[in-house]
């Protein structure tokens, strides 16, 4: 189910969409600790500022929603493909959110085996995601090499520097040495996220990083507890076709599988 907000209070549709999926979810009020600890993943790839960047008032709106409901364990983690990472989110106000900022790049890893591997029979990962209840927290966007960055593809800011790097300054740039889509559905195969909450606020077109916001504005975020639905829905809004998202098309292919066995 996608749960639509119009963002005229962006801080408030943040909220709504969030106050949406607990209600949806929450098998009693009593359950708030099956939510913890909470992970916000927003796309800070570099320090400019939305549709680029996840606008932090969306996240706000997130934290406010998680806080009213019991969850008080809330962290924003991030490893940007570019800047360093804490700069990045300070700049960009998150420091001022009063939750605990964590730069992925930093943190101790550890490597899992990747089932029906695409690409990378290994996967590394800090080890602090594991256990946690990881919401994706994207922009809406073309990217000009995956088709779409909506929810899964934020994942990639998971990798960490040290394993990914190398193939170009991109500090992730390993996902592209090879084949970017495979790599996707490594990563989604080995740590997915729970929800997904999508700053569609804005929206862009034509490339990730500097490319045309979308006018008129989207004035929208929505969500969904079906981060592979949020994306499809996501690709509707930029007028492409999911299925002809690669990586889009083999995860739905799997979760498919997964569901009939």
């Amino acid at each position: 189910m996608i749960f639509k907000k119009k963002a005229d209070d962006i801080v408030e549709a943040g909220y709504a969409a969030t106050t949406e999926l607990l209600k949806e979810n929450e098998p009693s009020k009593t359950n708030y600790e099956s939510y913890q600890p909470v992970i916000i993943k927003p796309n800070i790839v570099t320090h400019d500022p939305p549709p680029t960047t996840t606008d932090v008032r969306v996240v706000q709106g997130i934290i406010k929603a998680l806080k009213e409901y019991g969850i008080d364990e809330i962290t924003i983690a991030e490893g940007s493909g570019s800047g360093d990472t804490l700069e990045n989110l300070k700049r960009l106000g998150y420091s001022k959110l009063g939750v605990r900022l964590i730069d992925i790049d930093k943190e101790k890893s550890i490597t899992l085996p990747v089932k029906n591997y695409s690409v990378w029979k290994e996967l590394t990962i800090p080890q602090m995601l594991l256990n946690t209840f990881i919401i994706s927290v994207p922009v809406l966007k073309d990217h000009s090499m995956c088709g779409v960055s909506i929810s899964l593809k934020n994942m990639v800011g998971i990798l960490p520097e040290r394993h990914y790097s190398g193939y170009w300054s991109y500090k992730k740039s390993r996902i592209h040495e090879q084949d970017p889509h495979g790599c996707i559905e490594d990563i989604i195969s080995v740590i997915k996220p729970r929800w997904a909450i999508v700053d569609a606020t804005r929206g862009m077109r034509g490339f990730h990083l500097c490319g045309t916001p979308i006018e008129p504005p989207l004035n929208l975020v929505y969500s969904s507890a079906d981060p592979l639905e949020a994306d499809r829905f996501g690709c509707s809004l930029l007028n492409k076709d999911w299925r002809d998202i690669p990586y889009l098309r083999t995860i739905a292919d799997r979760e498919a599988l997964l569901t009939s066995s």
